[in-house]
């Protein structure tokens, strides 16, 4: 097991150092070229931090710039934390103050988005200023030789139920286990190219970025906005002879809508993979008959915990079927418990907890949240291990496929009544006709909302759940949208939802 994962950078530049590492439509970066530019940024940052500092980068979510950047800031010796500089000028203040950073590296929008904070004083280093610098061999081998497995690489902030954003740290020690068993359970070669369009503020694009660095695969960087024109999204992929594709689902099912996905129009991708929520099957099934030699992957992780569960989905569902997300990896060990915290029997729902090499260390800065969302030995057992409780429902199926029912705070009660609200949004998924929505509650009014788009009517969506539901899970309120809203990461937008339910 390595040490660092600069260790997999440095393998690979020196193994194929003209190999394209990164590549978008307007420049590309070598292997060895990756490697350099990464150095002299460590060496600039090195002057200004020291190891184990946290440092932000407020460069454009799609620039290959992000890349050379992260690699600098763990030259350094120092974690890094993308930021998205199109978010609210107050949004990123927050995240900046919560950071702390002791160095800032910016491109020039960055800059300016900086700027729009009202903040000053900080240490600013431009993408530019940080190339020009001479590399320090010396002052980088000091670092390397101080530096721990245990050390924090990356911090990723994702939402909070509070409204306060969670900085996620992982180690290299997480990145090291995680790639490795990545590269592992879905048979990931060289000769692979992914193609990103994953902001790097997102978890989803370290796929994108470390297993390709080990295995000296090529990456390439999809345009900006380009799930705006599918059209495109599909050219693209096919003119850089895209291997490895991973999205939400609603990603995929935005580019099902809009009809430009033909049988066997992408003869060479061979990896589909779909994370972050549920994937319908009618939308996936247009995707595999696509993409004729791809295996489609489910995987089930989050922020905290990266991967949990992986499997490839077959072709013997139908539509309305809750797919499962695959066997959990080997290095995973899930304890499925009630509310009283006790474990339940084999294929019973309950909440998980999850224990792998690569959950977080814990939120930064943040004592209160970690601790109560880690737990050490849940069931007294007497022995170390460290769990992540992420609030979500499953069991695990005869087949030893893991099945996600939800989140812990989706369960309510309704009318008296105990229910889960995924099975609404199971039970409309199985309507003729149905595009996309999501069932909110709101706990003070005892209400249930629908939020849904497409062609269906209201009285044609009560009609046909009450014929699958109980009356107690009836939706009290229908809201019918032109679009659903979604997050910068292409996760349903809940929170917008819930300013409508008034």
């Amino acid at each position: 097991m390595k040490a660092n994962m600069l260790e997999y950078l440095e393998e690979t530049a020196n193994r194929v150092p003209e190999r394209i590492a990164f590549c978008d439509d307007r420049e590309s970066l070598s292997f060895a070229g990756l490697m350099e530019n990464a150095k002299k940024i460590g060496s600039c940052l090195a002057k200004h931090t020291a190891p184990r500092d946290p440092v932000a980068l407020l460069i454009d979510a799609r620039s290959l710039s992000n890349i050379p950047a992260m690699f600098g800031v763990l030259y350094a010796g120092c974690a890094y934390a993308p930021l998205d500089i199109a978010m609210p000028p107050e949004r990123l203040r927050l995240l900046l103050e919560l950071l702390q950073p002791t160095a800032l590296l910016v491109d020039e929008r960055g800059k300016k988005a900086y700027e729009s904070c009202g903040l000053d004083g900080d240490c600013l280093i431009t993408c530019s200023d940080a190339l020009s610098c001479d590399i320090n061999e010396e002052k980088l081998g000091i670092i390397r030789n101080q530096a721990s497995v245990y050390d924090p690489m990356s911090i990723l902030y994702t939402s909070g139920s509070t409204g306060i954003p969670k900085g996620s740290i992982q180690t290299h020690f997480s990145y090291l286990h995680w790639t490795e068993a990545t590269i592992k359970v879905y048979g990931l070669t060289e000769d692979a190219v992914f193609g990103n369009q994953s902001p790097f503020f997102y978890a989803n694009s370290i796929l994108d970025v470390y297993p390709p660095v080990a295995l000296g695969a090529r990456t390439y960087l999809l345009p900006s906005g380009v799930l705006t024109f599918p059209k495109k999204l599909i050219e693209s992929l096919n003119k850089q002879h895209i291997t490895v594709f991973c999205m939400t689902p609603s990603s995929f099912i935005s580019v099902v809508n809009a009809g430009v996905l033909k049988p066997g129009c992408l003869p060479e991708l061979k990896w589909g993979m779909m994370s972050g929520e549920s994937m319908p099957w009618l939308p996936l099934k247009v995707w595999m008959e696509a993409s004729p030699h791809a295996s489609w992957w489910h995987f089930y992780g989050s922020t905290e915990m990266f991967a949990v569960a992986v499997g490839t989905v077959g072709e013997d569902h139908q539509d309305g079927d809750r797919l499962p997300v695959g066997k959990p990896f080997s290095l995973v060990h899930i304890l499925f418990v009630d509310e009283n915290g006790n474990e339940v029997p084999p294929g019973v729902p309950g909440e998980m907890l999850v224990s792998s090499p690569w959950i977080s260390s814990g939120y930064h800065r943040d004592a209160e949240r970690t601790a109560a969302s880690w737990v050490t030995d849940p069931l007294n057992q007497g022995w170390y291990e460290r769990f992540f409780r992420g609030g979500d429902i499953g069991f695990i199926r005869e087949d030893g496929q893991l099945m996600v029912l939800g989140r812990r705070d989706t369960q309510i009660k309704h009318m008296g009544y105990r229910m889960e609200i995924g099975e609404v949004e199971v039970a409309l998924r199985e309507l003729p006709g149905w595009r996309a929505g999501c069932v909110l509650f709101d706990s003070e009014k005892d209400k249930l909302w629908c939020f849904y788009t497409g062609e269906l009517e209201e009285k044609e969506i009560i009609a046909g759940l009450k014929e699958r539901l109980a009356r107690n899970m009836l939706p009290d309120f229908y809201v019918h949208l032109g679009e659903m809203p979604y997050t910068a990461t292409m996760k349903l937008d809940r929170s917008r939802l819930r300013k409508m339910m008034v």
